[in-house]
């Protein structure tokens, strides 16, 4: 039943010269819920397709004024999507493989039964809602990962997106620099998601997690046997970033013999499986980090200077926290709405206390280390309360410049507290009053009344 209700609305268009092989496609397809429609010519079907848009088109290949070949590409140029299933009685080797080559998606000779048309027309719809069912969910990544990204007010942190936005339109390697924490994989995804390659893979590899012994085998791949414990084939990273982008993080702490490969597979574009003489050709992008000064690596000869030029082709500097502080109460919001959304809390505030031990803390970790300070603060918030400077950790408060605020700061009127909260919630809802509403528990009237009688 569950089947028949997919199929239910699938209409499809049948394309042959030959009324009775029209016929029996049409009630063979019918049996199966399908919705079908049929033409005696390519031309008719042409317009029937720019008329009435179907699901899926079948047509015969000999057909006296348009043959399906050039039926299939007029289709494919005004819907490259749609669906083309070819079929024959002329069948070769040659016709099937152009026929797959111009975008049809099943090739069928007759004499065929309707159980093999049903079949392939199963089949064709399947692979169809795979593939839009992948480009989906890689959309959806992309504008997830957008969402999570708070580019901040900062002169500095503006500067930095503005280069993000830009590089990200190029296929050049990209070098990006900053301390640990600082968010060097989430403006390497950024990059991703907003070029030609959204679509395709995005791999890292953490060079420095990796053991240098295994570390070739996770870029390149291996064959059976290559060495103890190589039981089958594997595909390194690059392969699997195929058409897509391949993240080398912490590339300063890779050795120099690895370093050398890495750059010859750049050059060439090519790759080589650990106990493999066969050259693999690669099409890849290449964005690189690290939190090490590589100038000075490289006169310490612990970095390859070729292999520095080859990544450095567009670098992104990432500035610490402590250098653009005009970002901390935007980021700490951010992650506190997203925190409250996974905890299924009520969007709560911070007290102005809090906001300033935040805001005094030098942040070593950067971004890392407030994203995970918010979490702390607000799994020791009570339902309803404000995260107030206690719930960080002492270590938090001790260090921000030395000083710890006077609670008596912190002491605010139940009015004040109430009002704070529904602006909150207010934000975090994006100004839908009846959604607020509904999560405080009072009336959208009430809402409106409070904040008049503030102003």
């Amino acid at each position: 039943m569950e089947v028949e209700k997919k199929k239910f609305g699938k209409r499809i268009l049948v394309v042959d010269d030959e009324e009775r092989i029209c016929e029996a496609v049409k009630r063979a397809l019918e049996r199966s819920g399908y919705q079908v429609d049929t033409r005696l010519s390519a031309l008719d079907a042409l317009t029937a397709v720019r008329n009435s848009a179907p699901d899926m088109v079948i047509c015969d290949i000999r057909m006296p004024d348009m043959d399906g070949m050039s039926l299939l590409e007029r289709i494919k140029e005004h819907d490259p999507n749609l669906p083309v299933l070819i079929i024959t009685g002329h069948a070769s080797i040659e016709s099937a493989v152009d026929a797959v080559r111009k975008g049809a998606q099943e090739y069928l000779p007759k004499p065929f039964s309707p159980a093999q048309i049903r079949l392939l027309v199963e089949r064709a719809f399947e692979r169809k809602h795979l593939i839009e069912q992948n480009l989906y969910l890689k959309t959806e990544l992309g504008h997830a990962h957008s969402r999570n990204v708070v580019k901040g007010r900062s002169p500095v942190m503006q500067r930095m997106f503005d280069m993000v936005g830009k590089v990200a339109g190029t296929d050049s390697s990209v070098l990006i620099t900053g301390e640990s924490g600082t968010g060097k994989e989430v403006v390497a995804r950024l990059i991703h998601f907003g070029g030609a390659r959204a679509e395709a893979p995005f791999v890292t590899v953490n060079c420095s997690a990796i053991p240098n012994d295994l570390l070739e085998s996770e870029l390149f791949g291996h064959v059976r046997g290559a060495f103890t414990g190589a039981l089958y084939n594997k595909r390194g990273s690059f392969e699997q970033a195929e058409s897509g982008t391949f993240f080398l993080d912490e590339i300063g702490d890779m050795r120099l013999e690895m370093q050398a490969k890495i750059l010859r597979a750049l050059e060439e574009r090519k790759i080589r499986k650990v106990g493999s003489e066969d050259e693999i050709p690669v099409d890849v992008r290449v964005i690189a980090a690290t939190n090490k000064n590589l100038k000075q690596e490289i006169e310490a000869g612990r970095f390859r200077e070729d292999l520095f030029y080859r990544l450095d082709i567009v670098r992104i500097e990432i500035a610490p926290l402590r250098e653009h502080k005009e970002d901390i109460p935007v980021l700490a919001r951010h992650f506190l709405k997203v925190f409250c959304d996974e905890m299924k809390k009520r969007p709560t505030e911070f007290t102005d206390e809090a906001m300033s031990v935040l805001e005094n803390h030098d942040w070593p970790g950067n971004i890392r280390e407030l994203r995970n300070a918010v979490e702390r603060a607000l799994i020791f918030t009570g339902p309803g309360e404000l995260i107030r400077s206690s719930n960080f950790p002492p270590g938090l408060r001790e260090k921000a410049n030395g000083r710890v605020p006077s609670p008596a700061q912190d002491v605010r009127s139940l009015r004040e507290v109430e009002l704070a909260h529904i602006r909150a919630v207010l934000e975090a809802c994006e100004g839908n009053r009846a959604r607020a509403a509904e999560i405080l528990d009072i009336s959208p009237s009430t809402i409106w009344r409070k904040l008049q009688e503030d102003s």
